[in-house]
């Protein structure tokens, strides 16, 4: 298997490996922020917990999430170990344990990253074995089955049974696992049809919703109009997650549609003040276009101010995407102080430093 193609094994499965949310207005435990999707809000609420008992299996397990969304791995797997020493039959612990091995295979050397994608498979499976009913594993492991080549244990009809077993588990996830089946069978109209099977699910799923309006948002099937409507279903089902607005901000933005546009983001703004993720992807879509740099800007500008949710751009790719767009603007000065900034804060970003270069 080539290194391109186990770092994207890798990366979707832990990527995809989605935590099914249980959030429910009013709770704000830790467990329900991350559901959430509330990174930063779960992490401070996790820390006391932890002080008062560095070995509680739960918060290690918890503060191990955190820390993997950070891209923190390294203290992502001391914690999830940690929490499988005092709690060595958690699945949840050993499904962590296979995201967070998924997600060092991305960074990896290419000697390393087949051995981290088998520990990825053992973990899982062992989760499995624990708990048969265990959704997140079990979704771990289609995505493994799916894109690992066969002699690594790559087995598409293996991944497509699991799939139809997990309809069984949970209907509405199970179509989307099988409309994932169907993607890498390159049956978009099959991929489609379960999609929309699983948004038909009673109660309605968040999850559904969100992952029908992207397939509308990209390729050959894109369509702008769809996305706003599961999107807006989404945000009308749950006001207080971010990846709606974010879908619905860059739909209204490649559509031109400035004041849709603004009263999504002011919404977003109010009911997730924490994450302004949306206004970043706005101005990434206008910005692109060519279309309104002053806009852009604007939204850029506005993403800087706060601390960007875990998972989120770094202030530095604002930065750098506020210098592209200043120079559009015939700012240039502006522009080389923007993309110098992104480059200070994360001397990793090797576009940037190009970017910064041409610029001077």
């Amino acid at each position: 298997m080539s290194p391109t193609r186990v770092a994207i094994l890798a990366g979707l499965v832990a990527l995809a490996a989605l935590r099914a949310s249980a959030w429910a207005a009013g709770d704000h435990s830790p467990q329900a922020l991350i559901e959430a999707g509330h990174w930063n809000r779960a992490r401070a609420a996790i820390e006391p917990l932890l002080e008062a008992n560095p070995n509680d299996p739960e918060a290690l397990l918890m503060m191990s999430r955190v820390k993997e969304v950070a891209g923190d791995l390294d203290t992502a797997l001391i914690l999830v170990q940690k929490a499988l020493a005092v709690s060595p039959k958690s699945a949840d612990c050993h499904c962590q344990l296979a995201i967070v091995y998924g997600r060092e295979a991305i960074r990896a050397s290419i000697f390393r990253r087949p051995g981290l994608a088998g520990n990825l498979r053992k973990a899982a499976e062992t989760a499995l074995k624990i708990d048969p009913g265990h959704v997140e594993a079990r979704r771990v492991l289609i995505e493994f089955y799916l894109l690992a080549p066969g002699i690594i244990g790559g087995d598409k009809t293996r991944a497509r049974t699991l799939a139809e077993e997990l309809v069984k588990i949970e209907p509405a996830i199970g179509d989307i696992a099988l409309a994932r089946v169907a993607h890498e069978e390159r049956q978009p109209a099959r991929q489609e049809e379960l999609l929309l099977k699983s948004c038909r699910a009673s109660p309605p799923s968040y999850e559904s919703l969100i992952t029908l309006a992207e397939f509308y948002s990209y390729g050959p099937q894109r369509k702008v109009d769809l996305v706003e409507r599961y999107a807006l279903e989404a945000v009308k089902l749950d006001p207080g997650r971010i990846t709606a607005y974010r879908l619905a901000a860059q739909a209204y933005a490649r559509e031109e549609r400035w004041p849709e546009l603004d009263e999504i983001l002011e919404r977003s703004g109010t009911n997730v003040p924490d994450d302004l993720s949306p206004f970043f992807s706005a101005g990434r879509v206008i910005s692109q276009m060519g279309k309104d740099p002053a806009r852009a800007e604007r939204y850029f500008r506005e993403y800087l101010t706060r601390e960007p949710e875990l998972g989120a751009p770094s202030h530095a790719q604002a930065y750098w995407r506020l210098g592209l767009t200043l120079e559009k603007l015939s700012r240039k000065d502006e522009a080389v102080e923007a993309v110098r900034t992104a480059v200070k804060l994360d001397s990793g970003l090797e576009g940037a430093k190009k970017d910064l270069k041409r610029l001077r």
